[in-house]
């Protein structure tokens, strides 16, 4: 049987759910490690703390991810280069193997 966009297969279903949750799952990983690492932030000013605080809250997948990325976190920058760029990798690769999968 003939796979084509008006009888999508299994691996059309695969992928675009993965294509579809990835983000959530993203941001339900960002959002409390940037958040965690920023409740026991003591050094900053308490203006920083609730921008930051504030921009994850109300953009949780990017605000996590640039706290990560650009802000004063005292994690390990491999491990913040490892979860926020892997993460967007691992998206950008799922979104065109989505792509893919619906030609």
């Amino acid at each position: 049987m003939e796979t084509t966009i008006s009888t999508p297969g299994a691996w059309t279903y695969f992928i675009g759910s993965y294509a579809y949750y990835l983000p959530f799952v993203l941001t339900s990983i960002w959002a409390p490690i940037a958040l965690f690492d920023l409740s026991g932030k003591k050094d900053l000013s308490s203006s920083k703390i609730y921008l930051w605080a504030l921009a994850i809250l109300i953009v949780p997948i990017f605000g996590g991810g640039a706290y990560l990325l650009f802000g004063e976190s005292g994690f390990d920058k491999k491990f913040r280069l490892t979860a926020v760029l892997g993460g967007l990798a691992v998206l950008l690769v799922v979104w065109i193997l989505s792509i893919l999968s619906q030609i």
